[in-house]
């Protein structure tokens, strides 16, 4: 099933985060609607019996670095 995927980076030097605009993962299944590979002849009571209707919830992850956020960087911190 497709879903959506939050990522947050926080900076390690400066302490800040910056989190990113959300992602859709595509899963490619043909029983997925919001699959690029979901066929458009699948519709009404036998796709909604068979199908994804729905995204779970994002998946949430949280990656560190040891540098600057952007901002710091612009700002001339190195």
């Amino acid at each position: 099933m497709c879903r959506r995927r939050q990522v947050r980076t926080v900076f390690k030097r400066c302490n800040h985060g910056v989190t990113y605009p959300d992602e859709i993962v595509q899963c490619y299944g043909d029983n997925c609607i919001f699959s690029p590979n979901h066929p458009p002849t699948c519709t009404g009571d036998i796709c909604k019996k068979r199908c994804w209707h729905y995204r779970p919830a994002p998946q949430q992850f949280t990656e560190e670095k040891q540098a600057y956020c952007p901002n710091c960087v612009k700002a001339g911190y190195r």
